[in-house]
């Protein structure tokens, strides 16, 4: 099942780019933090969810419940 988080995430980015090139930097000082810390999880998930077992771990341990 495909969640679209990196798409989002790159999609943020895009916006605060925008936003910093032709918005009005008050507006990108304000929604850099919390648009920035989605993005940051956005792509940690899709790494961990790919490149570690650390979400095979907790699967496997709720299967031998």
């Amino acid at each position: 099942m495909k969640t679209y988080k990196r798409e989002t995430a790159f999609l943020v980015l895009c916006y605060l780019s925008y936003l910093g090139l032709y918005g009005r930097i008050e507006v990108v000082e304000i929604l850099a933090w919390p648009l920035m810390l989605f993005v940051g999880t956005a792509f940690g998930m899709d790494w961990a969810g790919k490149q570690t077992t650390l979400t095979s771990r907790k699967v496997n341990e709720l299967d031998n419940k």
